[in-house]
């Protein structure tokens, strides 16, 4: 029924939909969530990334959505797959000899401008407020208060 329908792509490899296939040899009929985690994980023990496990996870969701819409399936599968969050890092950072090297840089003129970002630099390395927060501040706010803490923290 699926013969021929997925192509190698040009660097060789085959659709996720096509191993998922080959692997089954068992036809729709063995298409089940079970399977389905098992392809998954062996998909995971063969080094494939995380993004990579996400995308093919989407890709088997999509096509048994497929075939149960056409009637292939008697239910959908893929609706109990987890998915592969891909891996997120936490920024770079500076060290503090390197934040106070950006510090000590003076202004190149004593434009307003140059002012401003200058103290914008010193106020986020003073306080430790997200960017977000020293966007929301207003000059006009409360000026009879000498310390401010942040209201979003």
């Amino acid at each position: 029924m699926f013969a021929g329908t997925c192509r190698p792509t040009p660097s060789g490899r085959t659709s996720p939909t096509t191993s998922l296939l080959a692997l089954l040899d068992l036809g729709m009929a063995g298409l089940d969530t079970a399977a389905l985690r098992e392809w998954l994980a062996g998909q995971h023990a063969a080094g494939l990334s995380r993004a990579t496990l996400a995308r093919r996870t989407a890709c088997v969701r999509t096509f048994t959505a497929f075939a149960h819409r056409r009637g292939w399936l008697p239910d959908d599968p893929g609706l109990l797959l987890g998915s592969a969050k891909a891996a997120r890092s936490l920024p770079a950072v500076l060290d503090q000899k390197q934040a106070q090297a950006v510090l000590d840089v003076p202004p190149q003129s004593s434009e307003p401008k140059e002012l401003q970002d200058q103290a914008v630099m010193e106020l986020l390395y003073a306080t430790g407020v997200r960017v977000s927060e020293l966007c929301a501040l207003d000059v006009d706010d409360d000026q009879s208060r000498r310390s401010r803490q942040s209201r979003f923290k």
